[in-house]
């Protein structure tokens, strides 16, 4: 066997056509180990990954083996290529060249010095695990295995069947109840793309509707990174080829409302990314575009198995008959990471067992991240006098917070190009979360968005630009009653007629141009029109919100401050008794 080893993968069609050949002749071949997906990943996350490509021939000069594996950007340790990306990965070869390949790999990762591999979502099933113990061993590897996930899957051969040998889809029932309540307000009907002419118009609403999706239920997806959709973008293009990608649509007249973006091949349909427009949620529309893959698979006599990928969402359970587990196995030359691998295995598996603990140590995680943050944009100094103030803040605090009325006598400044002010949307937040995904700040105010939308008893706006882009985002709902945060308490109306402009937010990257100023007075002029009185408020304490307040046209009327000492507060200050005629600034007394 000769060993080439490469540091990128060759676009050459000799080696597209061996390599997808020898993976249709390995044990249950994936659709992740072909030269198609390798290069996908190697072109969209080629500013963070670095192929390390093994290349095995025969004497032949046949191609018998293949391990596309990837370095870290210090050189330092291996992973497979395709680990963050694949549901299965893997060394590929047959049986009896499998011990040569993984032997020869593991050589090679000696010279180059590279002392550690993290090799994830290995088959438990296959041959290579106990290859590569005993490989390990030999070359100086410390080898330690755990179970990484339990894939769900549908054997077709195993559901239930009628009378006449037909195999029943679970779900068939409930899905023709929820089609037929749908289609009181259009026809609906299922469509599958597999052309790229057909996939390139519908990847860029699958995305957004993905992102959306997830800001619903108070997570980040995956799909908001660039890179990541430049994945699935050129995935798309290039398995398009072969007809092995496959994206599915549930649709109710022209409008889409469920989406599925996954793979037929050798004889697997894999349920890879799917989703579904939250506001259909009470129809069940990520259901029935399961229930509809199953029975469409039901009816190509080359499906065997539906395969419902990594992670253990509880509706695969009710779907599931069948399951395969994958590992994540560690290498390292190193006794001591060796033992540490394991405690941190050992440790996370019991805090696992008791969700407080688990909780608490998700909090904290969150926690040091964010002062991980923190410390790169501001350095050690300004972190360690943040951290003080925060110390100190806990013992003692006085805040004051000035409340402004709006008086339509203000100019906000001028922002270069036009800009529209629409009622906020979830698929603003979507285009938002994709803009500023590296804001981790403006993230958790996405969220927090997110579910205010939700709830519906506020409402919210973005300030769009020329491109489209939000640039800033406000909320208005009822003065009185509502929860101040900076105050830990709830204030009284200055006049019932009042609405209060809250959470206003611009993302670090649009700060600068004054979006804040002319964003909150367009809104302020909205709710004049519509018969209310706009207000808004902000503590002392922030000097850019207050010239940004004042820019618009509010003036000042009344503040408002709290004392606080351990956890005893005090409120001091109230609000004008009439706002008739504003009458002189009312101030808490020091």
């Amino acid at each position: 066997m000769r060993l080439v080893v490469l540091r990128d993968i060759p676009e050459d069609a000799n080696l597209r056509q061996q390599w997808d050949a020898l993976v249709g002749r390995v044990g249950q071949p994936q659709v992740f180990y072909t030269w198609e997906w390798a290069l996908a990943v190697s072109r969209a996350y080629s500013a963070t990954l670095r192929p390390l490509l093994f290349l095995a021939y025969a004497e032949e000069k046949a191609l018998c083996g293949v391990a596309a594996l990837a370095t870290s950007p210090s050189g330092k340790e291996a992973s497979f290529l395709c680990a963050t990306t694949g549901d299965y990965c893997d060394f590929l070869s047959l049986p009896e060249e499998k011990p040569g390949l993984v032997s020869g790999v593991l050589t090679e990762l000696r010279r180059l010095g590279i002392g550690a591999a993290s090799l994830a979502n290995l088959p438990a099933d296959s041959t290579t695990m106990n290859v590569l113990r005993t490989a390990a061993s030999q070359h100086g590897y410390f080898c330690f295995a755990r179970t990484g996930y339990e894939c769900a899957q549908v054997s077709l051969s195993l559901l239930e069947q009628r009378e006449d040998g037909k195999s029943i889809a679970p779900g068939g029932k409930r899905l023709r109840r929820f089609v037929n309540a749908m289609a009181h307000t259009a026809p609906v009907r299922f469509e599958h793309a597999r052309s790229w002419e057909a996939l390139q118009p519908i990847l860029p609403e699958f995305l957004q509707a993905h992102v959306a999706r997830f800001l619903e239920i108070g997570r980040i997806s995956n799909l908001a990174y660039p890179d990541r959709q430049a994945f699935l973008t050129e995935l798309a293009r290039l398995l398009s080829e072969k007809q092995w990608v496959v994206v599915s649509r549930l649709l109710t007249g022209e409008k889409a409302v469920a989406w599925h973006y996954g793979f037929q091949f050798q004889g697997t349909w894999f349920w890879y990314q799917p989703t579904f427009d939250g506001r259909l949620e009470r129809y069940w529309p990520g259901f029935c575009m399961l229930t509809q893959v199953i029975q469409e698979a039901l009816k190509d006599p080359r499906m065997k198995t539906l395969d419902l990928g990594l992670g253990s969402e509880a509706y695969k359970a009710k779907f599931a008959n069948a399951s395969r587990e994958t590992l994540y196995v560690t290498l390292h030359e190193s006794i001591l990471r060796h033992l540490g691998s394991m405690l941190r295995d050992r440790a996370a598996a019991m805090v696992k067992t008791y969700p407080v603990a688990e909780k608490l140590a998700e909090a904290l995680r969150n926690r040091i991240n964010l002062l991980r943050v923190r410390f790169r944009r501001q350095g050690p100094r300004q972190t360690l006098a943040w951290a003080a103030t925060q110390l100190f803040r806990r013992l003692w605090t006085r805040d004051e917070v000035r409340f402004y009325e709006w008086s339509d006598c203000g100019a906000a400044s001028p922002i270069s190009g036009s800009v529209e002010l629409p009622p906020l949307t979830l698929d603003q937040l979507a285009e938002a979360a994709s803009e500023y995904i590296d804001d981790s700040e403006t993230l958790a105010y996405l969220l927090r968005s997110a579910q205010r939308l939700r709830g519906g008893t506020v409402e919210g706006f973005a300030l769009v630009d020329a491109r489209g882009t939000p640039v800033h985002f406000a909320w208005t709902t009822a003065f009185g009653g509502f929860f101040l945060a900076e105050l830990n308490a709830k204030v009284e109306a200055p006049c019932p007629e009042a609405v209060l402009l809250f959470d206003c937010w611009t993302p670090v990257a649009a700060r600068g141009h004054g979006h804040y100023a002319r964003a909150i007075g367009m809104i302020a002029e909205k709710v004049r029109r519509a018969g209310k009185r706009p207000w808004i408020f902000s503590a002392t304490t922030n000097t850019a919100s207050v010239r940004g307040i004042e820019r618009a046209g509010f003036q000042r009327r009344y503040s408002l401050v709290r004392q606080k000492f351990f956890n005893l507060q005090r409120i001091t200050g109230q609000p004008p008794v009439s706002q008739e005629i504003p009458p002189a600034e009312v101030s808490a007394p020091v």
